[in-house]
């Protein structure tokens, strides 16, 4: 098998955000299982107020963490907006809205259906686009290749992996295999 560049990015994306999916289920069967409810999970982080205050070296702004939902959310964002500036199509952040698993849900379908719908040959050309990414400190330029390998992936599995870490550490029964999903078969 050839690998080409939908297989890099939104094929990557598409896998992450699947196996993210399945995690969510499990989580929802953790919440209605321990009594807890959904919106506790939901809110959970890894960082608490406490840590943040105690910690050395750094302001309570830098050492924020999002709340499981919010890296669901930027999980899914992250992915298509990388997308989008392969494609070199105008692109904003959805809103940071969801209040329920069927809302994270609907966002990961919504988001895996709109990678799967993307010709394979289209993201080609974006390996060689010029991709501009402005943020607070200023800007960065690369190439659509650099950006994705060195800024996209990197990001999204920075919130994948955060999302597991707070499951994880909200009592979630996940292990390893749940973040690699099935990745022996084609």
């Amino acid at each position: 098998m050839s690998l080409n560049a939908y297989d890099f990015s939104a094929g990557v994306f598409v896998r992450g955000l699947t196996n993210l999916k399945a995690q969510l289920k499990k989580a929802e069967d953790h919440a209605a299982a321990s009594g807890r409810g959904e919106a506790a999970l939901l809110d959970a982080r890894l960082a608490t107020e406490e840590l943040v205050r105690g910690a050395a070296g750094g302001s309570p702004a830098d050492l924020h963490m999002y709340t499981l939902a919010a890296q669901v959310h930027w999980a899914a964002e992250g992915a298509r907006l990388a997308i989008a500036q392969l494609l070199g199509a105008p692109s904003v952040p959805a809103a940071n809205d969801a209040r329920s698993f069927a809302d994270l849900h609907q966002r990961l379908d919504a988001t895996i259906a709109y990678l799967r719908e993307i010709a394979h040959g289209d993201l080609e050309a974006g390996f060689d686009r010029e991709i501009v990414i402005e943020h607070r400190r200023g800007s960065m330029r690369s190439k659509g290749s650099q950006f994705l390998i060195a800024f996209a992936i990197p990001h999204f599995f920075y919130h994948v992996s955060t999302a597991y870490g707070i499951l994880r550490n909200q009592g979630v029964q996940l292990t390893m295999g749940d973040f690699l999903g099935n990745w022996g078969t084609s």
